[in-house]
């Protein structure tokens, strides 16, 4: 399943969140924009596709005048594109994270809009999978920080799409806590520092 498609599928499946005048946001604009259009335009919904490229965008609105002319293109670096929004927005209904190709960059994206994401918010990131999860599309190295970062939060429903888009980690907040497993570790990140903290105790007795 592509990129657009998977997104009209949660868009579609999980209507009955979107309320009303929906906030879409999207970084790195491309099919995703499309299928974000032609969805925000049947549920009168707000779309702001934010990258890097001015011509990219300018070569989308091109292509595709007649669906994305509602869009809100925001041109610069995604992060100070995304505090725009947030300032604008008090909650934030869609997410799709799809820019640069760094872990970091992609967290720093989410941090910049987390206070706008609330019970029924959707997220979708793109080369991104649950943590041991070995069938997957890409390096899957923009959802290496906030995967884990949502597996252990008490709201966030997260599912593994990894045939999807070029692998892809989708996930849904509920006003439930219990959607954390107390006991989660990321295998990548486990340091057993409690077993090396009382070794260097007792070595040091």
């Amino acid at each position: 399943m592509d990129h657009g498609t998977m997104i009209k599928k949660l868009l579609v499946e999980n209507k009955n969140l979107l309320g009303e005048s929906p906030v879409f946001v999207e970084t790195g604009c491309g099919v995703s924009t499309v299928s974000l259009a032609v969805i925000g335009h049947e549920v009168g919904g707000i779309v702001y596709s934010c990258d890097y490229d001015r011509e990219k965008a300018d070569e989308l609105r091109d292509i595709s005048a007649e669906i994305v002319g509602d869009v809100s293109f925001m041109i610069g670096d995604s992060i100070d594109s995304l505090e725009i929004i947030a300032r604008k927005h008090s909650s934030i209904q869609f997410l799709f994270l799809d820019s640069a190709a760094s872990a970091m960059h992609t967290f720093k994206e989410f941090m910049a809009v987390e206070q706008c994401l609330f019970p029924g918010s959707i997220l979708l990131v793109d080369n991104a999978a649950i943590p041991g999860e070995k069938r997957v599309l890409s390096p899957v190295r923009k959802g290496k920080i906030l995967v884990p970062y949502l597996l252990a939060s008490t709201n966030w429903e997260v599912t593994g799409r990894p045939s999807t888009g070029d692998s892809m980690v989708s996930a849904i907040m509920h006003k439930e806590h219990d959607y954390a497993d107390s006991n989660y570790e990321d295998p990548e990140y486990v340091d057993n520092w409690k077993a090396l903290f009382s070794k260097t105790l007792k070595a040091g007795q």
